[in-house]
């Protein structure tokens, strides 16, 4: 099986596996638990670490834990269809199955560790009918889905060679030997949007706007190395919501960090985690399917092209600085203990992959709970000393999207369009799938007084 990766991944430290999580740490919940479990196999196998892989992975497994427990206990509308559970079945013991099968075939290089989440998952379910029902239910489920998904276009390659026109994306001068990643994967079929042109962006601003200008001189400052202009604690928010270099597992990890996080404090029962993990992720998903076709079809240059290079773009305000720098993204160390530079992530920059993933997270939850005003705390292993809350969605949102640009690696309008179209994929998916199904007393009580308001309008007429 072959795969596209981050060049840049290749270059970091390969950190030790994870502790296996025991026993005394699963139970809880299986969507808590499967979703931790996912988590280290994204930090633990390097050679698929790049967010597209990620994000497919995370919804596949938490669509088919979602289509398993709600199948034994039908409490919303099934994302894909299936056949009929047994009478008895476990909705845990199908769920962790699903969870395991679905990792397990995506990640096969992680089986040892999975092998053993699965025997602690299993661990204190009872050796009965409804658990082997249930496991078996769930392998069913997870081997419909990645069957489904099997011929999503994924493992497609798309020759990508940049132009060398300005505008144009081209590697970071400062990291020359990058490849381009994923002009493949705005091509790959989506998983709840009907049709990528509905929340598709407009194009940004011309090279020779004043949008741009202002954009240009914002990052110019702000995101600079040695910035004079940018504060402390947007450098703590750059490095904080990062998660760009090799062993971090891709920025999606802190995004389900948050996800678990708030669902633990609001005491979701199992059947609420099933949408609410299942939404949120196929959300991300298709984000990072809509801002990589974006990314690709725009093909737009990354700040420290556009400042180093400003004397050829046209416009009049915008004045060029060679030897400019970003912060960066961090580089961190080598397999062999060298450092390797900062760098600037290698795809074109429109729209920003960071702020569409996030904002498709956080106005997932709002859509869940009905409401953007839920304070929450989180940590980051960029930063492991900074504890981050916030009191609304929008408010994380916002600040993950505004760290690229501290980052000096993305534009302001990369960030602020890409929370808009982030926010249309969570509408149009929480609109169209995951809907509750009505209760049978609940249809009775309506079909009831139906009739009655019938009989009485008929009575009305005589």
């Amino acid at each position: 099986m072959s795969f596209s990766t981050f060049r840049f991944f290749r270059f970091g430290a390969l950190l030790a596996p994870a502790l296996l999580i025991m026993t005394s740490t699963l139970g809880a919940d299986v969507f808590l638990d499967w979703n931790q479990i996912a988590c280290e196999v994204f930090k633990q196998d390097v050679e698929f670490q790049n967010p597209g892989l990620s994000s497919r992975s995370m919804a596949i497994m938490n669509l088919a834990m979602y289509d398993a427990v709600n199948g034994i206990t039908p409490r919303y509308q099934p994302f894909y269809g299936h056949q009929a559970p047994p009478t008895q079945a476990s909705r845990e013991a199908a769920a962790i199955q699903a969870a395991y099968h679905v990792l397990s075939s995506n990640y096969p290089s992680q089986r040892n560790y999975l092998d053993e989440a699965l025997a602690a998952s299993f661990n204190g379910l009872p050796s009965d009918t409804a658990t082997t029902n249930g496991i078996d239910y769930g392998e069913q489920i997870a081997e419909d889905i990645l069957n489904i998904r099997a011929t999503d276009g994924f493992q497609n390659t798309v020759h990508y060679s940049p132009s060398g026109e300005i505008g144009r994306w081209e590697p970071d001068p400062l990291n020359t030997d990058q490849q381009a990643w994923g002009p493949e994967w705005g091509q790959i079929d989506l998983f709840g949007l009907d049709e990528i042109s509905t929340v598709y962006p407009v194009q940004g601003p011309e090279l020779t706007s004043q949008e741009y200008t202002d954009a240009f001189y914002e990052v110019k400052e702000l995101g600079a190395k040695n910035s004079s202009t940018r504060t402390e604690e947007q450098t703590e928010i750059a490095y904080f919501w990062a998660y760009d270099r090799s062993g971090m597992g891709t920025p999606l990890r802190l995004y389900n960090d948050v996800l678990r996080e708030v669902a633990e404090n609001q005491n979701n029962d199992l059947l609420d985690n099933s949408r609410l993990f299942a939404m949120s992720s196929t959300a991300i998903a298709d984000a990072g399917i809509v801002a990589w076709n974006s990314k690709f079809d725009f093909d737009l240059w990354r700040p420290v092209s556009g400042i180093r290079r400003a004397d050829l773009d046209g416009n009049d305000d915008t004045e060029a600085d060679p030897t400019w720098e970003p912060l960066g993204s961090p580089g961190g160390t080598a397999p062999d203990g060298s450092s390797i530079n900062n760098f600037t992530p290698p795809f074109p920059t429109f729209l920003s992959g960071h702020a569409t993933f996030g904002t498709a997270l956080f106005r997932s939850m709002e859509n869940f709970y009905g409401t953007d005003e839920i304070a929450f705390e989180i940590r980051s292993e960029e930063m492991p000393d900074q504890l981050r809350s916030f009191e609304r969605f929008s408010d994380a949102a916002a600040e993950n999207g505004r760290s690229r640009v501290y980052l000096g690696i993305h534009w302001k309008f990369d960030d602020t369009i890409a929370r808009q179209v982030g926010s249309e994929i969570a509408d149009e998916i929480a609109r169209d799938h995951f809907q509750p199904i009505p209760e049978p007393s609940s249809f009775l009580l309506a079909l009831i007084s139906t009739l009655l308001l019938i009989h009485r309008a008929r009575s009305c007429r005589r």
